[in-house]
């Protein structure tokens, strides 16, 4: 494989696990003169996002959020928020399980140091739904990391809540679900208030978090706030380790889309059982299903 820039970018955004995976490896000694063009593929599909549908066999983006993650690129973060408020359909067509699996993680550890752009996308209510709860994901997890106060990612959750959301409305709800769902991971017992109000609304769907009893015994007034490890994951170091384990990059997909199997540079690569993105011996209700289907445990085996 050339290692040069604009090839090592094509294989990133290459359909083909095989080429997607050695890219990867070898991209880290190339971040000076790969990132302008990462950032010019970025800001491409979310201009172009037709010609970027992965599931047709286009070039996908994904990997290089999780490059742009992983070196730290603010530059990256307004791009990576527009591809995120692209219209639902186009956002689910170029980004997939990206929205629910990736996207917060990118959108914290490309942070360029004020919450505007993420702001906009939480309270973009044409934006797709779980986009906008990875927007809500990102600011708790700022704040978990002490990059913001906490109150500002609780103004933010409230500030959702109070938008005029339809029970009747499926995405609503669901935006709903993550609003309190956000909130538990906050432990926010400074919305108990408004968490009652969403489940009175029937705005919240108990198998999305718990019924509201259950909600509310989780969020004990005057409680600290102890960020849980399993909630909210470290930064993205390295974007092959962030993925090397995820189905798309294992034997039984590459069986699944009747593709060769071809060895990349890492020697345990490709895994013949491929683990979660992120274990936990007791999932929680954002960390990814155990049974290794990519969605999250709530919205997979945990619902």
């Amino acid at each position: 494989m050339d290692s040069t820039p604009t090839p090592l970018i094509d294989d990133l955004c290459s359909p083909d696990p095989a080429r997607v995976a050695a890219a990867l490896q070898a991209a880290a000694p190339h971040r000076e003169t790969l990132a302008p063009v990462l950032l010019a593929r970025l800001l491409e599909a979310s201009v172009r996002p037709a010609l970027w549908d992965g599931c047709k066999g286009r070039p996908s983006p994904v990997f290089l959020c999780h490059l742009a993650a992983a070196w730290k690129l603010t530059d990256a973060h307004p791009l990576i928020v527009a591809l995120l408020r692209l219209p639902p359909d186009d956002c689910d067509a170029v980004l997939g399980d990206f929205i629910t699996e990736g996207a917060c993680l990118v959108l914290a550890d490309t942070w360029p140091g004020n919450l505007r752009a993420i702001e906009a996308l939480a309270l973009d209510e044409r934006a797709e739904r779980f986009a906008r709860g990875s927007a809500l994901g990102a600011a708790a997890l700022l704040a978990a990391r002490g990059a913001i106060p906490r109150e500002a990612a609780i103004s933010l959750l409230a500030r959702c809540a109070a938008l005029p959301l339809d029970p009747d409305r499926d995405a609503d709800s669901d935006f709903a679900g993550q609003i309190v769902s956000t909130a538990l991971d906050l432990q926010a017992w400074e919305l108990r208030g408004t968490i009652t109000t969403l489940f009175e609304r029937e705005l919240v769907d108990p198998f999305f978090c718990g019924d509201l009893d259950a909600v509310l015994a989780e969020l004990p007034e005057g409680a600290p706030f102890a960020p849980d490890a399993r909630r909210f994951p470290p930064p993205i170091d390295d974007a092959w380790e962030a993925v090397r384990n995820w189905h798309y990059f294992s034997r039984d997909y590459a069986k699944e889309e009747g593709e060769p199997v071809h060895r990349g540079a890492d020697p345990d690569w490709p895994r013949d059982d491929p683990q979660p993105y992120r274990a936990a011996p007791k999932p929680g209700r954002n960390d990814p299903c155990p049974c290794g289907s990519g969605k999250k445990y709530k919205k997979c085996c945990g619902a």
